[in-house]
C-alpha cells in the first residue's frame, strides 16, 4: 500500500508509525507545512511544500506586525494557511497514494482533500479530538469545514480531559478505573457523546529498555524527568514547587528538558531558573535545553519516575516514551493521552493543574522503591501489548473496510 500523510510538521510521535509501514512493505511519503526545530529523520525525511507566496505575504504581515506581541500568531497558518496548490497536484499526481492521512480540519487540508478527491483517493483525517466529547458546533462555518475534509478520522484520544476529571473526581479510588470500557461509559453523560466516525488509533511505541535491564536510583536517590517546551502551560514552575516541598522528606531530583525556539521561550526559562537559584535547588533542579534524539533518550534511562504535570496538551506522546523505558508515569488529566497511564498500575492521572493532587499521586510512587520498581516493570509490558503498529493499523484497515462497503451500496 502507498500511504501519503500531510501535516504541518513531522513530529517525533510519528517515528514509530512511519517504521511500522516501512517493516511491513508498504511505501510511505509525508508532506509537512514547515520544519520543526527538533525532529527525527531516521525513517522518513518530509517533504517540506510550505506555503502559497500570497499566503506567505500575509502571515509575515499578520505575525510581524498586526499581532507581534501575541505569541499564538504564529500559530494562525495551522488553521488558515494555503498550500501551493500546484506543486502539491504534482506531487500527489505522481506519487498516486492509496490512502492520504491528512492533518487537522484547516485551509490545508481542504486544499488538498479536494485534490485527492480529484483524483479518487480515499481520505482520512487525523486529529487530536476524542472519540468521546461533546457535541461539535455545527454553526455553518463549521458545517462548511466538516463538508470539505474526510468524513473519517482517527484519532489518538478517547476521552476528554472533561470526562477524565470527572471519573478519578467521582471514583477517587487508585483501582485501574480509566482505560476499560465499562469506567468509560459510567463517564457518560448527555453532554459527553461518542463519534461514530471516528477510530482510536493509539500513538505507537517501540519497547526500548525492559525491567531487567533497568537501572534505577542512580546515587541512590529518586530522579524525576518532564519535558516539554518552556512555556507557561507546561507547569514547570508548579512541578518545581512540588519537588521543592517533597525534599524533606525524600531524597530527589528533578531534571527539565525542553525546546527554546523563540523569544516567549526564553523569558519563561529565564523565570523558572530564578525561580531555583532564589530558592537554592540549583543542586536538585537541572534544566536542558534543544536535546537531540539520543540525549532525550539517554534521559528516560536515567529517570525513575517521569511527570507530565502540563495543561492543555492535545495528545502528549511523552508518557508512553517514558513507559516504553520502565519508567512510571504521572500526568494530569489536562492531557489528552493521559488514559495511556494505567491508573494505579503503570502510573497516575492526576486533576489537572492541582498542585496537591499532583504532590499526592507523585508521592504515592516515590515513597515505595519497590513499588516503582513494580510500576515500571508493568508499564513496559503495557507499552507491548497496547501500543504497537498493529494496534495502530488495524484502525485504518477497519476506516478503508467501511469506505469500500460504502462504495458497494
Amino acid at each position: 500500500m502507498k500511504v501519503l500523510y500531510m501535516s504541518h510538521r513531522y513530529h517525533t510521535n510519528q517515528t514509530a508509525i512511519v517504521k511500522g509501514w516501512i517493516e511491513n512493505g508498504h511505501e510511505v511519503r509525508f508532506l509537512s507545512q514547515y520544519a520543526g526545530k527538533v525532529e527525527d529523520y531516521t525513517y522518513i525525511r518530509p517533504v517540506v511544500v510550505g506555503y502559497s507566496a500570497f499566503f506567505r505575504a500575509f502571515d509575515y504581515l499578520y505575525v510581524h506586525c498586526l499581532k507581534r506581541k501575541d505569541p499564538a500568531a504564529i500559530d494562525m497558518k495551522l488553521k488558515c494557511g494555503i498550500p501551493p496548490l500546484l506543486k502539491i497536484a504534482k506531487y500527489i499526481k505522481k506519487f498516486k497514494p492509496d490512502v492520504a492521512i491528512l492533518r487537522e480540519r484547516s485551509m490545508y487540508t481542504i486544499c488538498i482533500c479536494a485534490i485527492c478527491k480529484y483524483y479518487h483517493i480515499p481520505t482520512i483525517l487525523y486529529n487530536q479530538s476524542p472519540v468521546w466529547d461533546r457535541p461539535e458546533k455545527m454553526d455553518l462555518a463549521h458545517k462548511i469545514v466538516w463538508k470539505f475534509t474526510p468524513e473519517y478520522r482517527i484519532t489518538p484520544v478517547k476521552l476528554t480531559g472533561r470526562a477524565l476529571q470527572r471519573l478519578i473526581g467521582e471514583e477517587n479510588t487508585e483501582d485501574d478505573i480509566v482505560g476499560d470500557d465499562i469506567a468509560r461509559d459510567r463517564v457518560v453523560r448527555d453532554d459527553i457523546v461518542k463519534d461514530d466516525n471516528a477510530y482510536w488509533a493509539p500513538f505507537v511505541m517501540e519497547p526500548q529498555v525492559p525491567p531487567e535491564e533497568k537501572t534505577y536510583f542512580a546515587k541512590n536517590r529518586i530522579n524525576i524527568f518532564c519535558i516539554g517546551k518552556y512555556q507557561e502551560r507546561k507547569n514547570h514552575q508548579m512541578m518545581i514547587e512540588v519537588v521543592e516541598e517533597l525534599l524533606p522528606h525524600y531524597d530527589l531530583h528533578l531534571t527539565i528538558a525542553g525546546e527554546i525556539s523563540n523569544s516567549f521561550h526564553e523569558e519563561y526559562y529565564r523565570r523558572i531558573s530564578g525561580y531555583v537559584k532564589e530558592h537554592g535547588l540549583e543542586e536538585r533542579v537541572t534544566f536542558l535545553a534543544n536535546l537531540k534524539k539520543e540525549d532525550v533518550a539517554e534521559e528516560y534511562r536515567k529517570a525513575d519516575v517521569y511527570v507530565l504535570p502540563s495543561t492543555g496538551e492535545p495528545a502528549a506522546v511523552s508518557p508512553l516514551e517514558a513507559m516504553a523505558y520502565s519508567v512510571p508515569a504521572v500526568c494530569g488529566t489536562g492531557n489528552g493521552t493521559a488514559d495511556y497511564i494505567d491508573h494505579g498500575r503503570t502510573g497516575y492521572i492526576f486533576r489537572d493543574n492541582d498542585k496537591k493532587d499532583l504532590k499526592d499521586k507523585l508521592e504515592k510512587i516515590i515513597c515505595d522503591r519497590e513499588e516503582l520498581v513494580r510500576m515500571g516493570a508493568a508499564a513496559y509490558q503495557h507499552v507491548k501489548e497496547n501500543f504497537q503498529f498493529s494496534n495502530y493499523y488495524e484502525q485504518i484497515e477497519k476506516i478503508l473496510q467501511r469506505m469500500q462497503g460504502m462504495q458497494g451500496v
